[in-house]
């Protein structure tokens, strides 16, 4: 199970080598893109990229390119599955929502119709 902003970043990843094999992106690009609504520090980037690879989401080599950290990526099976992964998690938890306030309309009116009958 991802974090918020695991899955934040792996959105953009998703994003970045989507139609590609692989794709360079940039530390600063992550935090630029993440800082609309996640604070994010270099060391805490570096943690992230490293457990989605853990994750066996993606395949990550760190570079330099004219002496800038790059992060060569690309995505695994389980990344390229990512964006299913999401839509079938919304779903799911709109299914379990539906279902209990179904269960609790249901159980609201055996109450009362219980309360009817002994009253």
């Amino acid at each position: 199970m991802l974090s918020f902003k695991e899955k934040y970043v792996m959105e953009f990843v998703y994003q970045r080598c989507q139609g590609k094999k692989s794709c360079l992106i940039s530390p600063r690009e992550i935090i630029s893109h993440a800082a609309d609504k996640y604070v994010l520090y270099a060391d805490e980037l570096e943690k992230i990229m490293t457990n989605l690879s853990y994750d066996n989401y993606i395949e990550l080599v760190k570079s330099d390119k004219k002496g800038a950290p790059v992060y060569c990526v690309s995505l695994k099976i389980k990344g390229e599955g990512f964006h299913r992964e999401l839509s079938i998690g919304k779903r799911n938890f709109w299914l379990l929502f539906g279902r209990t306030c179904l269960f609790a309309m249901v159980g609201a009116i055996v109450g009362c119709i219980i309360k009817l009958i002994l009253l």
